[in-house]
C-alpha cells in the first residue's frame, strides 16, 4: 500500500523542500519513491533532482512529478497509488488547493517549523484549517518537525516549549539542526545522508526511520470520495 507524506506550511523559507528532498532521497535508498513538486514557480525539488541526475549515477527508484493544478494532483495520486512505496508532496508556502488536497489524502502531514516567533505564528494560523480538515477526515496525522533547530540556545528551547503548549500538535522526536550540510547537499543534488556530516546523517536517518515506523503502524482506512476532497480543496 502506497503511503503519502505531505509537507505543508503557510510560511516560505521554513525548509519544506529541503526536508522533502532529504527524506525522498534517503527513503529511495531502499524503497520506490515518487516526489511531487507543487511549489511553482520555484520548483526547488525539481532543480535538486535534475542536479542529482546530471551529476551522479545513483541506483535508486526516485521519480519526479509536477502537477499544474490541485485537480491534477488528485488524479496523479490516484494514478500512482500502488506503483510506489512512498509518495512525498512538497506543497507551496500557502494553504491553497494543493495543500488542501495533501491534507486530505496524506497518511502523514509534516509541518516544518523553526523555533522563531514568526514560524510559530504561521502554524497557529493553520490550526483552523487543520481542525476543518479533521472534521472531514478524522484520520489526519499532522505533526511538527523542528528544522534548523539551535538546541544550544535558550531562546530556541523556550520558543519550542511555548509552541508545544500553545499549538498542542504532536511532534516528531528528531529535531534537525541548523547545519551548512543541508544547504550544501541541496546545491549538489545530494541528501545529507550522502555527505560527511555525521550529525546531519544521523538526524535525517532518524527522521526517516521514525516516519517509516509511524506509517507502518497505521491501519488501513476507507478512502475519501473525490467530491469530498475537491470540495475541501476549492475553499482556498
Amino acid at each position: 500500500m502506497t503511503k503519502i507524506i505531505g509537507f505543508v506550511q503557510l510560511k516560505g523559507g521554513v525548509g519544506r523542500s529541503t526536508l522533502a528532498t532529504n527524506l525522498a532521497g534517503t527513503m529511495a535508498e531502499t524503497a520506490k519513491v515518487a516526489l511531487i513538486d507543487c511549489d511553482a514557480p520555484q520548483y526547488t525539488c525539481s532543480h535538486w533532482l535534475q542536479q542529482r541526475n546530471d551529476l551522479y549515477e545513483i541506483d535508486e527508484q526516485l521519480d519526479l512529478y509536477q502537477p499544474a493544478t490541485y485537480k491534477e494532483l488528485l488524479k496523479l495520486l490516484q494514478k500512482l497509488d500502488g506503483q510506489y512505496d512512498y509518495i512525498i508532496i512538497d506543497c507551496p508556502p500557502r494553504i491553497d488547493g494543493f495543500s488542501r488536497v495533501a491534507l486530505m489524502l496524506s497518511n502523514l502531514v509534516l509541518l516544518p517549523l523553526g523555533a522563531s516567533a514568526a514560524e510559530i505564528w504561521s502554524i497557529e494560523a493553520m490550526l483552523p484549517v487543520l481542525k476543518e480538515a479533521k472534521q472531514i477526515n478524522s484520520n489526519i496525522d499532522a505533526r511538527i518537525v523542528w528544522n534548523r533547530f539551535r538546541g544550544y540556545t535558550r531562546s530556541a528551547n523556550e520558543n519550542a516549549e511555548h509552541a508545544k503548549k500553545d499549538l498542542k500538535l504532536p511532534e516528531m522526536r528528531q529535531k534537525l539542526g541548523l547545519r551548512v550540510a543541508y544547504c550544501d547537499a541541496m546545491a549538489d543534488g545530494l541528501t545529507v545522508h550522502e555527505t560527511n556530516d555525521n550529525n546531519a546523517r544521523v538526524e535525517i536517518w532518524s527522521l526517516n526511520s521514525s516516519v517509516r515506523r509511524l506509517l507502518s503502524k497505521q491501519k488501513k482506512t476507507r478512502k475519501l470520495s473525490d467530491d469530498k476532497v475537491l470540495a475541501f480543496a476549492k475553499k482556498h
